[in-house]
């Protein structure tokens, strides 16, 4: 049965055990395997579900936008991202394609902000391109510089596209989100919870422990999405322990029986496998 008020501390427990036999068997496939089919997961319940919107929050080159947008018809995406050397390069090949591809960083507040971008001399020759820069500083990636970046909050980035017709309104049309930041999920939350409160499924990336400098852990982001209604669905093990990636499903917009279906065939997936 899928516990729709599971606790962070819980959570990880049943999860933890869950996904150990197949890493002490198989090591570091187990974990990639666990990857794909948490990512399957999300897309059959985007087809299951008929969902027709999406977000995607640190979009790279956007590929889950792509993917949803290229898989049905009448479907829209909104891909964000902060790198401004990424946004060049994609800018014109997503566009192309029907997605709405915005430069900006996501927080908790309007205005600029900085970004820290990667130094190195590989960087220098790939010409700043990188799909894992942060606004957050990391005592542990010291060869990084800051540039000034457009930042905005979900709820005004949205609130604008919806007033203009080009995205619509996540009151109805409840989307699902896609967030990879680099350990500033919590201040897309603050900054997004009227966005986030009218959404069914958040595919995330956390940490368990602080990679980068005075960031949010998986129990602060449990803790941040309980009371706009999201509990922690399922997870993979990805970089095991400390970093993995987690799917929190909305309490009233997701289908228990769905959901309990999903689960068993992930379950049955990677069991079968390990």
């Amino acid at each position: 049965m899928i516990d729709k008020h599971i606790d962070a501390e819980s959570f990880i427990e049943s999860s933890s055990s869950f996904h150990q036999r197949g890493i002490d068997k198989e090591g570091k496939s187990y974990k990639q395997r666990s990857h794909r089919e948490l990512i399957s997961v999300f897309f059959n319940f985007i087809d299951q579900a008929s969902v027709t919107t999406a977000l995607e929050i640190g979009a790279f080159q956007a590929e889950m936008s792509r993917r949803f947008v290229n898989s049905a018809h009448s479907r829209k995406a909104l891909a964000v991202e902060a790198n401004p050397y990424n946004f060049d390069k994609f800018k014109h090949q997503l566009q192309a394609e029907g997605i709405i591809y915005h430069h900006a960083a996501v927080l908790d507040q309007d205005g600029p902000c900085e970004l820290q971008l990667h130094v190195t001399d590989l960087d220098i020759k790939n010409g700043y391109i990188r799909g894992n820069n942060s606004i957050l500083e990391s005592d542990a990636r010291p060869h990084t510089k800051a540039v000034t970046v457009p930042g905005t909050t979900l709820d005004s980035l949205l609130g604008n596209y919806v007033k203009s017709n080009s995205f619509p309104d996540p009151v109805t049309s409840h989307p699902v989100l896609w967030i990879d930041v680099e350990g500033a999920l919590d201040l897309v939350i603050k900054g997004g919870s009227q966005t986030i409160s009218n959404s069914r499924l958040i595919f995330a990336e956390v940490e368990t422990q602080q990679l980068w400098n005075n960031q949010a852990t998986f129990s602060d982001i449990t803790a941040l999405l309980d009371p706009l209604g999201f509990f922690p669905y399922l997870r993979d093990c990805e970089y095991e322990p400390e970093q993995f990636n987690v799917i929190f499903a909305h309490r009233n917009y997701t289908d228990t029986a769905l959901l309990e279906k999903l689960a068993s065939g992930y379950s049955g997936a990677l069991q079968a496998a390990a």
